[in-house]
């Protein structure tokens, strides 16, 4: 019978540290007060974890499945980010933090990504379907709702990725929005030529948004 090779962590691997967690064949050694600050799932598996998987040591290191070495160092890095340059990551940086801290119930961390994100460009599409999957408040997408009501259209690809019931709301908002530009005396009128002002509250009306 082999015996696996297990790794300690190059830079997260710290001796000081109190909990040892296994992530694919690599161990860190960090400090379970964040996690058990942070998180109600990791202050929930410490408690229920048997002798043989507490993270004691590198032998009793506690599992986590279904994560990557890299994925794990990022969120990682948010507590042990020495100089907090939070606005020198990219979004595929924040949106790894995003997913893990949802899925393991670091609110405050989920909050932060969130942060993030919203300094980011994004393409307007790209942001609804990002925050449409992680659940996030759907005010924060006003301005990217905004942009696809004035664009005079959108591919069947962008459609699709947009999804049915968000398409329909966009085309009802763009309705609104040109019959008010007519109403305004604006001749050949579209949705762009809406007021902003009217437009925002259009899209709070048809999205049920509060901002």
């Amino acid at each position: 019978m082999g015996i696996t090779r297990i790794t300690r962590h190059p830079q997260y691997y710290l001796h000081d540290g109190s909990v040892s967690i296994h992530v694919a064949g690599t161990v860190f050694r960090v400090h379970k007060y964040f996690f058990e600050r942070e998180s109600e799932y990791f202050r929930e598996r410490f408690e229920t974890a048997g002798p043989q998987g507490d993270g004691q040591s590198d032998q009793a290191a506690f599992r986590l499945e279904d994560v990557k070495v890299s994925e794990f160092e990022r969120l990682l890095w948010v507590f042990y980010n020495p100089q907090y340059r939070y606005d020198e990551q990219p979004m595929d940086h924040w949106l790894t933090i995003l997913d893990l801290a949802t899925r393991w119930e670091f609110p405050g961390v989920r909050d932060l990504a969130i942060r993030q994100l919203q300094k980011l460009d994004m393409k307007p599409v790209e942001r609804v379907v990002i925050y449409d999957k992680y659940d996030l408040d759907r005010s924060l997408l006003l301005p990217a709702y905004m942009l696809l009501c004035k664009q005079p259209s959108r591919s069947v690809e962008d459609g699709k990725r947009l999804g049915m019931p968000t398409v329909l709301k966009i085309n009802e908002a763009r309705e609104y929005a040109q019959r008010f530009a007519a109403e305004q005396g604006c001749h050949s009128p579209t949705s762009a030529d809406a007021e902003d002002e009217e437009l925002v509250e259009i899209l709070k009306d048809v999205f049920g948004l509060s901002y």
